[in-house]
């Protein structure tokens, strides 16, 4: 696997804006068609709506270009992942694995990490539960089947 270097994006900027949008946008297309739903929030968003997000947001270039990106919030000890979005031509690179893993390592004294995503996303529930990840529920929002699940501290993946 190579080596991603995982950077803070300003995400109030508003090309970087743009670029995560462009990023979203075709990574959660592909999303859409594996799980049967197309109402993910990243395939509307505009770059307005992307730099008003109160949230961190970690990125990796490739060539200056963004080409994956998480974003989270952090409130007392518990972690949540709300966004992680890699462009297609870069899937099964390690750039998800990348990403997910800088967030454990700056946040390194949460207690909690939790995250959602589609029960059909199965290329990202794989992500999540290699690194240590577990199911904690399955829910049916706005007619879609998501699941939710947590890490803890010392719940090994890397």
């Amino acid at each position: 696997m190579l080596r991603h270097e995982v950077t803070t994006v300003d995400h109030r900027a508003t090309d970087v804006a743009t670029a995560i949008v462009d990023v979203q946008r075709a990574a959660y297309q592909v999303e859409a068609e594996l799980i049967g739903y197309d109402r993910i929030p990243g395939l509307v968003e505009t770059a307005a709506d992307v730099a008003a997000l109160d949230l961190t947001i970690l990125g990796v270039h490739d060539d200056g270009r963004l080409v994956g990106l998480v974003g989270y919030t952090r409130g007392d000890d518990v972690v949540e992942i709300e966004r992680l979005a890699v462009a297609p031509a870069q899937f099964r690179r390690g750039v998800g694995r990348a990403l997910v893993a800088a967030v454990h390592e700056r946040e390194v004294d949460a207690t909690r990490f939790e995250v959602s995503t589609g029960a059909a996303n199965t290329p990202g529930v794989g992500l999540y539960t290699a690194l240590g990840y577990r199911r904690v529920d399955t829910r049916v929002l706005d007619g879609c089947p998501v699941v939710f699940l947590v890490r803890a501290p010392g719940s090994g993946g890397r």
